[in-house]
Formats: C-alpha cells, sequence, structure tokens
C-alpha cells in the first residue's frame, strides 16, 4: 500500500500528494506549462523552450530600440555639423571664455 494519495485537481490541473496516514498536504505540484503533457521531464523541457524564446524576443526588441537610437543621435550629430559648417565664423562657447 502506498504511503501518499496522488490526485490530480480538476479545476488548475495540479497535481496533490497527499499523506495517507495523517491526510495533510505533502506537495502540491503546479503544472509547468498551460496544455501539460503529464510528462513532467516534457513539460519543463518546453517552458525552458518558451522561457529562452521570450527572452530572445525580448532581447530582440532592446537591440532594435537601441538601434533607433543610434540612428537618431546620428542624424541629429549630422544635422548639428552641417549647420555649425554654415557659419565658419561662429566658434563654439568654451569653458576658459569667461565674460
Amino acid at each position: 500500500m502506498d504511503k501518499d494519495i496522488v490526485v490530480t485537481c480538476a479545476c488548475c490541473d495540479s497535481v496533490l500528494i497527499i499523506d495517507r496516514v495523517s491526510g495533510k498536504l505533502v506537495e502540491c505540484r503546479k503544472p509547468l506549462v498551460e496544455e501539460s503533457s503529464g510528462d513532467r521531464l516534457v513539460d519543463a523541457f518546453k517552458k525552458s523552450k518558451q522561457d529562452r524564446d521570450t527572452r530572445n524576443a525580448i532581447f530582440d526588441n532592446m537591440r532594435d530600440l537601441a538601434d533607433n537610437k543610434k540612428k537618431v543621435a546620428e542624424e541629429l550629430f549630422k544635422a548639428s555639423l552641417e549647420e555649425a559648417k554654415k557659419d565658419p565664423e561662429d566658434k563654439p562657447q568654451s569653458i576658459y571664455d569667461v565674460e
């Protein structure tokens, strides 16, 4: 006779392990993925792959944002450089120019 009773919750698909002698809940195993295959190893592999895909998507998004910021900064620099070239007599003010 087993020491524990294994019950699957109909509501959330968690696996409840109950001690047969004391009647206390020993462990509650929540499913790793929404559509569980029943095999914890396969579910862990699916969860790991989903997490990796999520991290890669976030990284790609952040890289695109950084590239856009760089492009905007370069355009601003080029526009400022062109504006500075228009008037060669106008020097930028130095920190040592005290008036």
